[in-house]
């Protein structure tokens, strides 16, 4: 028999083995409950495998010509040198994981179209009552507390399950991932429309705009070659009669409340010798005592900064860590006020008059790809719960102070003693209600012991949730999720129970909502909306049974 007869059969099945194969493995391997970006990894190595071998077979054993044999090779990869050159209107869009395969222009001119932003409200503007404070405010980034918590309300979600709830008003709205900030009648967020990053007020009864303010910068991570979208990340911190804003490229601004004009403002990565991160500065500023602290990232003692909140005058610095993605948080352990800072590689304490350092513990992460995003959350006078993405998971740090000074150790951690890996919150917070912790475990709706971190129910929902965002609100779970729905959940350790859900915007939406009194805010890079949920009387303290209750 001859070489050419022998490798007939080679020559035919050889593709088939490649491509079988590696789907035979992928598909096994999606069967496990692996989490999501790591699947897509394998999915795309898997890809690049197979793309490899129909390569080698069509040069070796396809049998065809050398004009043909280099047509089909080049076939195959040169779709791959122009996507990689880009080349081609195509890229990868970044949906939480590892990404997809889409148009490059699918959106990104939909901000453009906005600029430059006018005010349209014709509403007043200085009535007293648009500004009156009140016990439902949500002033800055997840609202009054460690989590996102709505208080002072209770959702009737009979009615929420038996009808879609009014809707009040929707508004196109500049690209960013910022959540609203809310006093008395007024909603502020951060958005960019074309060349410029605005700070934008809004009339939360009809979404008119009140006021806005501009600066010329433009971020979009994409241009140093990272997945992801253009826009501010950051939710503005409102505190007295001003608003603090850091917008994606370091801008620090102080604004007027009432009019959005500036007051001082600061190029923090400039001005402290600092690099920006991969994706952009998304930490809310912190206010309390006449004292802004932002986190910077800048080395030689300018990690953490902190500004006079009327003058804008630096007042502290301290650090040498790069930033991270959360918000530094303010607190009391051991009967010491500090701040936590959860930086990249580390979660640091510091005194929260002066930033004198008081403690620091390892959390390994990388700004550039495996990003901390999560906020700390001081859970007692001396307990911190940390959670992050990549596989990481969740810990519970016990601080205690001694003669020598503090010491940190975990009560319990995600691959030690027993405790399987959980609450691995990639892009997204935690919410703890009596003694359990509710989160997106790489996009799965989780409840964990605090105490223990074990996992008490984990639940795989359709449609997915992915990368949302959660609020607690009295005795449920509003979750937004990453497609734009509204899900309600019963927090309870006992069991997944759904009691609600409704479909609020379209696109991805990594954005935090924002509940005050009856009103849901929610937003994403394209649109923002309103609407008026159903909501039980807050003076009835009797606890009813049913789902009307929870």
């Amino acid at each position: 028999m001859s070489s050419e007869a022998s490798n007939g059969p080679r020559r035919v099945w050889m593709p088939v083995v490649w491509v079988g194969g590696i789907a035979l493995l992928c598909g096994g391997y999606l069967m496990t409950d692996a989490p999501e970006d790591v699947k897509n990894s394998v999915l795309w190595v898997a890809t690049g495998i197979a793309l490899a071998g129909l390569v080698v077979w069509v040069w070796r054993n396809s049998g065809l010509s050398g004009v043909g044999r280099w047509t089909a090779v080049l076939a195959l990869i040169l779709p791959v040198i122009l996507f990689c050159t880009q080349a081609l209107p195509i890229e990868v869009i970044h949906n939480g994981d590892v990404g997809i395969i889409g148009w490059r222009w699918r959106n990104s001119e939909a901000d453009r179209q906005l600029a430059p932003a006018a005010v349209t409200a014709q509403i007043s503007n200085t009535a007293p009552d648009v500004w009156e404070p009140a016990d439902t405010d949500y002033p800055r980034f997840l609202g009054n507390g460690y989590w996102a918590e709505a208080k002072g309300v209770k959702l009737d979600t009979d009615k929420l399950a038996a009808n879609p709830p009014v809707e009040k008003w929707r508004n196109k709205i500049g690209a960013g991932w910022s959540g609203f900030a809310v006093i008395g009648r007024r909603a502020i967020t951060q958005e960019q429309r074309g060349e410029e990053e605005l700070v934008t007020c809004y009339d939360i009864d009809t979404g008119a705009l009140v006021w806005f303010h501009a600066d010329a910068v433009r971020w979009d991570p994409r241009g140093g070659g990272a997945m992801g979208y253009e826009g501010p990340r950051a939710t503005p911190t409102i505190h007295q009669d001003r608003v603090y804003s850091l917008g994606a490229t370091g801008i620090l601004n102080c604004l007027d409340l009432k009019s959005g004009e500036q007051i001082w403002s600061h190029d923090v990565l400039k001005e402290n010798g600092a690099q920006n991160v991969m994706w952009g500065k998304s930490s809310s500023p912190l206010a309390f005592d006449g004292m802004i602290v932002v986190s910077v990232g800048g080395s030689n003692g300018h990690s953490l900064v902190s500004y006079d909140a009327g003058t804008g005058e630096p007042l502290w610095a301290t650090g040498d860590a790069r930033s991270s993605y959360a918000s530094p948080v303010l607190t009391t352990l051991g009967g010491v006020r500090q701040i936590l800072s959860l930086d990249e590689g580390i979660v640091k304490s510091v005194d929260a008059e002066n930033g004198t350092e008081l403690w620091r513990t390892d959390w390994p992460s990388n700004s550039d790809t495996d990003a901390a995003v999560s906020q700390p959350v001081p859970v007692g006078d001396d307990r911190v719960f940390l959670s992050m993405g990549y596989g990481r998971g969740a810990t519970l740090l016990k601080v205690s102070q001694i003669d020598a000074g503090w010491t940190t150790e975990p009560l319990w951690k995600g691959g030690k003693r027993g405790v399987l890996p959980v609450m691995k919150t990639k892009m997204g917070n935690v919410v703890v209600h009596k003694g359990y912790v509710y989160g997106l475990d790489e996009a799965i709706l989780e409840c964990i012991d605090l105490n223990t971190g074990r996992k008490r129910w984990k639940k795989r929902r359709s449609p997915k949730l992915g990368h949302g965002q959660i609020v607690l609100v009295g005795n449920v779970l509003l979750v937004l999720s990453e497609y734009g729905e509204v899900v309600v959940v019963q927090a309870s350790p006992e069991k997944y129970r759904e009691l609600a859900s409704f479909e609020a915007i379209e696109g991805i939406t990594w954005n935090n909502p924002t509940l005050v009194g009856n009103l849901l805010l929610v937003r994403n890079a394209q649109e923002a909306a309103c609407f008026e949920l159903p909501v039980l009387p807050t003076s009835d303290e009797t606890e009813l049974d049913g789902d009307a209750a929870l």
